[in-house]
């Protein structure tokens, strides 16, 4: 069940600026709330926008996600066809590297680092990101293979992603700040190949 935001309907007195308002709701949302709580409605309620504004936006909850929390344009329906295509034998190390690619972007690797931080202390930080990594891409991978605990799967994906965000960017272990991607790649490409596509 998603959280319907309690905020009184209609317009607002004066010029705002709706896609900023919406963005701005959105995010004190996902922030106290997590990803699967939050409903588009409830945001355009806290946003005191019509629903259909958000559509004008933004493409659907991921994309609006990505832009207003990790302020990136951020395709997930992307990266999962990207995991997806090609052998079923190299997903977990597509998975890897598409998760890097992410991170490398321009701007992003602050934003993902900034994010981190915050999870380490304050609780309402932990469950944005890593419930938008589960449901809106890692969820996906695994059903798509047949896994009736996808859901478990995709969990212990994103905890192996994050794990290594953690060590490699907060902890700055040398070894992971030394390793080049390609190496992370094939190094826990085969533990993800594991969770994500091994039978158990």
């Amino acid at each position: 069940m998603t959280i319907q935001a309690q905020r009184p309907r209609g317009r607002r007195p004066g010029r705002t600026d709706t896609k900023a308002s919406i963005q701005a709701a959105a995010l004190t949302l996902f922030s106290e709330l997590g990803y699967e709580k939050v409903s588009l409605r409830a945001i355009a309620r806290a946003a005191d926008v019509d629903p259909a504004l958000i559509h004008h936006y933004f493409d659907n909850k991921a994309d609006l996600f990505s832009r207003s929390v990790l302020d990136l344009p951020l395709d997930a329906d992307a990266i999962v066809r990207e995991i997806l295509d090609g052998p079923t034998d190299r997903i977990g190390e597509r998975t890897v590297s598409a998760f890097l690619d992410a991170w490398d972007r321009p701007g992003a690797g602050d934003r993902f680092n900034a994010m981190l931080r915050a999870a380490v202390t304050d609780p309402h930080a932990r469950r944005p990101l890593s419930e938008f990594m589960t449901k809106e891409v890692l969820i996906k991978v695994a059903e798509s293979l047949g896994h009736p605990n996808a859901r478990l799967r995709a969990q212990l994906a994103v905890a192996q992603l994050l794990g290594l965000a953690l060590c490699r960017d907060i902890f700055e272990l040398p070894g992971l700040v030394k390793a080049r991607n390609p190496v992370l790649v094939r190094s826990l490409g085969r533990a993800m190949q594991a969770l994500l596509v091994d039978q158990w």
